[in-house]
């Protein structure tokens, strides 16, 4: 993700570990792939979610490692244009 891009990563986080029930501290990961940077995990009350670079979209897991769900950057994009 971009310096420009017009969503709020925290408030996306916050609000989506908050929807599964987590509401401790959000840990970020930097990923890196032979000492490049690919992305990014978060972590919260085992819940967790990955952002891969250039791919615009956030996927949350539960506990279990299971996807709960998608938030694409476009659809973001629509929301703070309407």
């Amino acid at each position: 993700m971009d310096a420009g891009a017009t969503w709020d990563l925290s408030q996306i986080l916050s609000k989506t570990f908050a929807e599964s029930g987590a509401t401790g501290p959000i840990v970020r990961t930097i990923l890196l792939r032979d000492r490049q940077f690919v992305g990014q995990r978060f972590r919260c009350e085992g819940f967790q979610a990955v952002l891969l670079a250039g791919k615009g979209e956030i996927e949350f897991f539960d506990q279990a490692g299971e996807l709960l769900k998608t938030v694409r950057s476009e659809e973001t994009e629509k929301k703070a244009a309407a």
